[in-house]
């Protein structure tokens, strides 16, 4: 699945294992693992940034193609409205190489990262929700992960 042990995806799985390590089974600390950096990474980079469209995909563009550095190819979009956006993630995942590695499940596992994802998008508005198809659109049970931010009425 990933590339020849020397490169950059080899080391990302490398270091995704040992965050799998010490969480300990407890999954929802991968959350505490990402938080920090992408809290410094918006600290650095929010003056700077320019996002367009409706909220939902600001947040697409912040998280997935500027933070991340994806290809929009990799994670086309398949449904967009003003409130929401939803596409299909084939990129490469350090998460769910490390899982097919370890032998967990990513249904198990990935819930634990929704968090910082979530934490992430609310920069651009509290009201926006991330969210994943666990049931039907999640790797390597489905060729892609389905994933969504949706716009939420205020409380």
């Amino acid at each position: 699945m990933a590339a020849g042990p020397g490169s950059d995806e080899a080391r990302r799985v490398r270091a995704t294992m040992e965050k799998l390590a010490a969480c300990d089974g407890d999954y929802g600390r991968l959350h505490a693992l990402q938080a920090a950096k992408r809290a410094a990474w918006w600290e650095a980079q929010q003056g700077r940034l320019e996002l367009a469209g409706p909220l939902s995909r600001r947040a697409y563009t912040l998280f997935l193609l500027t933070y991340l550095g994806l290809d929009p190819d990799e994670v086309p979009v398949v449904y967009e409205d003003e409130r929401r956006i939803v596409w299909r993630s084939h990129n490469f995942c350090s998460l769910l190489e490390a899982c097919w590695r370890l032998g967990l499940d990513t249904r198990d596992v990935c819930p634990g990262s929704e968090q910082s994802v979530q934490d992430f998008i609310a920069h651009v508005d509290p009201r926006l929700r991330f969210s994943r198809d666990y049931a039907h659109g999640i790797r390597p049970h489905a060729p892609y992960c389905e994933e969504r931010i949706e716009l939420e009425d205020s409380p």
